[in-house]
C-alpha cells in the first residue's frame, strides 16, 4: 500500500513568495511503469490532499502532478520569472503509516457508533419482547376472565 499527501502552492509576486491558492487544482495520476503504463490512480482534487494505491506487483510507477489554475496557461506558466507551483509531496510505503492516523481515528469513530448503534437495537429487541410477553399474560387473563363468567 502506498499512500501520499500532496500540497501545492503558487508563486505570488506581491509577496515574492510562494502562497497557497485556493484556485488551484491537482490531478493525480499513477501509471505501472512495467505493465505497458498500466493507469491505477486518476485524481482530480484540490491544493492539498492525498491518494492511495496498491502496489501488488514489483515494478516502476510512474506518479504524476499536473497542476492547473483557472485562466492560467499551465504548470510553469506564472509569467513571472521566477514564477512557477511548489508542490509537497509525503509518501508512505507499507500497510501501517502515520500518515493513515487520520483514517484509523475515522474508522475508530465509525465503529464505536456501530456498537452504539448496536446497543440501542438491543435495548429494542428487549422492549419487544417485553411488550410480547406482557401481550400474552393479559391475553390469558382476559382468556381465564371470560371462562370464570
Amino acid at each position: 500500500m502506498v499512500a501520499g499527501h500532496y500540497s501545492a502552492e503558487t508563486f505570488s509576486p506581491n509577496i515574492n513568495a510562494f502562497a497557497p491558492n485556493d484556485d488551484l487544482s491537482i490531478t493525480v495520476t499513477v501509471e505501472e511503469t512495467f505493465d505497458n503504463d498500466h493507469r491505477v490512480v486518476n485524481t482530480k482534487g484540490s491544493r492539498a490532499g492525498k491518494f492511495t494505491f496498491s502496489a501488488a506487483d514489483s515494478g516502476d510507477h510512474r506518479i504524476c502532478f499536473t497542476a492547473s489554475v483557472p485562466g492560467d496557461g499551465g504548470w510553469l506558466s506564472s509569467g513571472q520569472p521566477v514564477g512557477g507551483i511548489r508542490l509537497t509531496l509525503d509518501l508512505a510505503i507499507g500497510a501501517t503509516s502515520a500518515i493513515e492516523s487520520t483514517d484509523k481515528e475515522k474508522m475508530q469513530d465509525i465503529a464505536q457508533k456501530v456498537r452504539d448503534l448496536n446497543g440501542r437495537l438491543q435495548d429494542i429487541r428487549r422492549e419487544q419482547v417485553f411488550q410480547r410477553v406482557c401481550g400474552t399474560f393479559n391475553s390469558l387473563s382476559s382468556l381465564a376472565q371470560e371462562k370464570k363468567l
